[in-house]
């Protein structure tokens, strides 16, 4: 028995020496690095006590600093500005220019196009046309689903389409003064399907062009039907 004991006297020793030196290891490693920090490590401590004891202080910067909106009456003039330069950076604003300009002289002074011109502009509108509907496809056949815009959304772009345009162009119509036959086909007109250009301004400004594309795709094949319709009601 007393020589079991010594053994365990032994172990006790060693690990009391080695625990001892384990206190003695972290008791220098502790004062090395107070020593490193030295009074970096005050300031820190100083920074993060100052901070929990003034709250109000060390927040009160970053409200101070909280940027605030400017009034309506400058974002509008902001808005402008920018839809402003957009459009004279943009060709076809100058284009539609120069077509009214030529539009009104030729009127006014009965002047004709020389044919070389006017063919090279027709050549260009068919190509742009072209183009404009492999645009449409290849948009539409990269979307996941046939209805890229969803089904209520199209359903509602077909209502405004083929319904409330009409009745726009009525009340536009009589206000003008267009009456008889010339008020009922302004009439049929605006129910005929929705244009390729559009969709080309959409998806150019990245503007909703998921519903402009459902809207020129099935308006195309539902004007036929609503077109008829318009004609027989309003007696053409």
């Amino acid at each position: 028995m007393l020589v079991s004991d010594h053994p365990q006297n032994g172990e006790n020793k060693g690990s009391g020496e080695f625990n001892g030196e384990d206190f003695s290891l972290t008791g220098k490693d502790g004062e090395e690095e107070r020593e490193k920090e030295g009074p970096n490590g005050l300031n820190k401590l100083g920074s993060s006590s100052t901070a929990e004891l003034h709250p109000k202080v060390a927040g009160a910067p970053e409200t101070a600093g909280g940027k605030q909106m400017p009034p309506a009456s400058v974002m509008t003039r902001l808005i402008l500005i920018m839809v402003w330069r957009k459009l004279i950076r943009n060709p076809n604003t100058y284009s539609s220019l120069i077509g009214l300009i030529w539009s009104l002289i030729s009127f006014r002074w009965h002047v004709s196009m020389p044919k070389i011109i006017q063919q090279s502009i027709s050549i260009l509108s068919d190509a742009g046309l072209g183009m404009a509907m492999f645009s449409l496809g290849l948009f539409m056949a990269l979307q996941p689903k046939i209805i890229a815009c969803g089904n209520s959304v199209a359903t509602f772009a077909m209502a405004v389409r083929f319904l409330t345009g009409p009745a726009v162009m009525a009340v536009a119509s009589i206000v003008v003064g267009l009456r008889g036959t010339l008020l009922r086909i302004a009439i049929v007109q605006a129910a005929l399907p929705q244009g390729i250009v559009p969709f080309v301004f959409a998806k150019e400004y990245n503007v909703h062009p998921a519903i402009l594309s459902t809207a020129v795709i099935f308006g195309m094949l539902i004007a036929l039907p609503i077109t008829l319709v318009y004609y027989i009601l309003l007696g053409l």
